[in-house]
């Protein structure tokens, strides 16, 4: 209870500072002519304001209202390119949605291309309470879904523990945003007040005017300085709590953002935060806000935390149709400034007659990595909406490109989409843990077995990780062009893109750290590795062996082949012995490891036939040529 009890203090302390930022939306006019520094500096600071506008999309507002008042059919597609020195490689997918307004009922569907042969294809319904996903080549029979009404009852039944979903439902974006404009506007500029006035008029300074760059218009401007230390910082947290614990509308309004959870006294817990606040040391702190404002809609704010981080915000609001914001993240070395690291994200926002733009860069400063992002939202037009998203990701020598273009109709005739129910489809709701545990390995081993094999006929070549990766990029980015042409907010897709970077360099990390600890593994560790491999394949080798199991010796094959590409230790080569099995073009007599010619021959392989498997090891001792002969 007491691990809990402190974990729901943090969320209550991070909601209420959250609370308290909410100061640069709301706008702070002073009317004396006369305006001191403290003043003039939130002033300047108000004009971040404009950030919500130029994120905002009315386009985006229209649609979703359209869509929820209208029976339709959408059809997108869907191109990611990866183009490297070799060449470049293309994976191509077509999206279809249909709507029926009258039953609530949607269906969409993904299919993946070989050249215009449909390769693979994977489709969704939203049937009332019940979402489910069907794929004809994993799972034949029905859909496979969930139903919503008692996902809370499901989640205890598979075992997440009590603390673990009230955590969750107390995190949940529907709490936040069960809040209304009254509320929000409540609690922004209660708090703003206490903000400002927990903070002494010595605290700001006017500092000198600085030629500054914003949006490629060189200007000058004074400043407005407000310096904090961390006992400023403490009291301002204080302050804030002090005046939650003693507002009746913020305790109500914390109490609706935490309905899911039972028996909590609000009150208590902020109590306690305080006491915690006052009696904890806080580590030195040095925070600088710095508002500048040239003029014409042209404001930069930059901040500075222990000479260590330096954060800087460029405002362009001087044009009626074309809204500018530039955010700038560096991590500061000052006794080697060339190590200084650091990224920079660049927002546009162009309102035409027909639609609006978004245009997004996120660039390292070090490396040569960069990410655009292009978002049309267009206007209905003759109940028609036309969208398009692209995705540009510039890595060291390789550019990945994602396009999708989606066009939503009004239906003229009546949509039809399946109803689901208990005998249509598998609703995991209705079974035991232990029943669903077999159920999804079976999917599991069904899927591991489709996707190489799906895969190796696209004739995509790995060749190591970095590669690897570049591809993962491609669908990534792929799943964010297919939101951002359905109206999801930018702010959500800029941040989405830029934890990929970040996730990307982590697990080249991770890669890197592996190979090492493999390296320096001791010999029962190499042996517990090589048994595990081996394993896999042994357990098909001997005599008179039925075609499937070979089928499902050679899925195996590609599996692994696929995810140890860079391992040539660990890659398994396949000979054939004998003329009667149909050798794919080009097989190499030695031992074949290519995953598109492991999958013809697979297809080649008759279930009804008996093969003798033979398997020799390399000088290591893991699997290296497994020889297959048809009897």
């Amino acid at each position: 209870m007491k691990k809990k009890t402190g974990i729901i203090i943090g969320i209550i302390a991070i909601l209420i500072v959250l609370i308290a930022v909410g100061i640069f939306a709301v706008l702070y006019f002073m009317t004396d002519i006369f305006k001191s520094s403290k003043q003039l500096f939130w002033e300047y600071a108000s004009n971040s304001s404009q950030i919500a506008k130029m994120i905002s999309s009315e386009n985006e507002t229209s649609q979703k209202a359209w869509k929820e008042s209208h029976s339709y059919t959408a059809k997108g597609d869907l191109n990611i390119a990866v183009t490297k020195e070799t060449g470049t490689k293309e994976i191509k997918l077509g999206t279809t949605t249909k709507h029926n307004q009258n039953t609530g009922r949607t269906y969409s569907d993904i299919v993946l291309y070989n050249d215009e042969a449909e390769l693979l294809k994977a489709s969704y319904i939203n049937s009332g309470d019940i979402y489910a996903l069907y794929c004809k080549d994993i799972y034949e029979p029905y859909y496979i879904g969930f139903r919503n009404s008692d996902i809370k009852e499901f989640i205890s039944k598979m075992g997440v523990t009590e603390n673990t979903t009230q955590i969750l439902q107390m995190l949940s974006l529907e709490n936040v945003n069960s809040l209304t404009k009254e509320e929000m506007t409540y609690l922004a500029e209660t708090y703003s007040r206490v903000l400002i006035d927990s903070i002494p008029e010595e605290k700001y300074a006017k500092v000198d005017k600085m030629v500054m760059n914003i949006n490629n218009q060189k200007c000058e401007a004074a400043g407005y300085e407000l310096q904090l230390n961390q006992e400023d910082l403490r009291k301002i947290l204080v302050d804030i709590l002090n005046k939650a614990k003693e507002d009746t509308q913020t305790i109500n309004i914390l109490n609706k953002m935490l309905a899911s959870t039972e028996n909590l006294d609000v009150t208590s817990i902020i109590e306690q935060a305080i006491m915690k606040l006052q009696e904890d040391s806080i580590e030195e702190a040095n925070l600088t806000i710095t508002v500048y404002n040239a003029g014409k809609g042209l404001t930069r704010i930059q901040m500075n935390y222990n000479a260590k981080a330096e954060i800087i915000l460029d405002i362009d609001d001087s044009k009626e149709n074309k809204k500018n914001v530039v955010l700038e993240v560096k991590n500061v070395n000052s006794e080697n400034p060339e190590q200084t690291t650091g990224i920079q994200v660049s927002m546009e926002k162009q309102i035409l007659d027909s639609m609006t733009i978004y245009t997004i860069n996120i660039r390292d400063n070090k490396d040569e990595y960069q990410i655009t992002m292009n978002t049309s939202l267009g206007n209905i037009m003759n109940d028609r909406i036309e969208n398009n998203s692209k995705i540009t990701i510039i890595d060291n020598n390789t550019t990945i490109e994602t396009s999708y273009y989606k066009t939503i109709q009004e239906a003229t005739e009546e949509v039809d989409v399946q109803e689901l129910t208990n005998s249509s489809a598998v609703i995991i709701n209705n079974y035991p843990k232990e029943q669903l545990e077999n159920f999804f390995a079976g999917i599991s081993n069904k899927i591991e077995e489709i996707i190489p094999e799906r895969i190796g006929q696209l004739n995509i070549q790995i060749t190591d990780t970095q590669d690897g990766l570049y591809y993962l990029e491609g669908i990534v980015s792929s799943v964010f062009a297919i939101m951002n042409a359905n109206g999801m907010p930018q702010y959500i897709s800029m941040t989405g893109m830029t934890v990929v970077s970040g996730l990307k360099q982590v697990a080249l990390l991770m890669n890197n750290s592996i190979e090492n600890s493999i390296g320096n593994a001791s010999n029962s560790l190499v042996e517990q590795e090589k048994q595990s491999f081996n394993q896999r394949f042994e357990i098909y080798k001997g005599e008179e062996i039925n075609g499937t199991l070979v089928k499902n010796l050679l899925s195996s094959v590609i599996t692994s082949n696929t995810s140890n590409i860079v391992d040539n230790e660990e890659i398994v080569k396949v000979r054939l012995d004998g003329n009667k099995i149909k050798k794919p073009e080009d097989w190499n007599e030695q031992g074949e490891s290519n995953t598109t010619k492991l999958s013809k021959l697979r297809e080649n392989i008759n279930v009804g036939t008996k093969y003798n498997v033979v398997i020799e090891y390399n000088t290591k001792g893991f699997v290296e040529i497994i020889t297959i002969t048809e009897i």
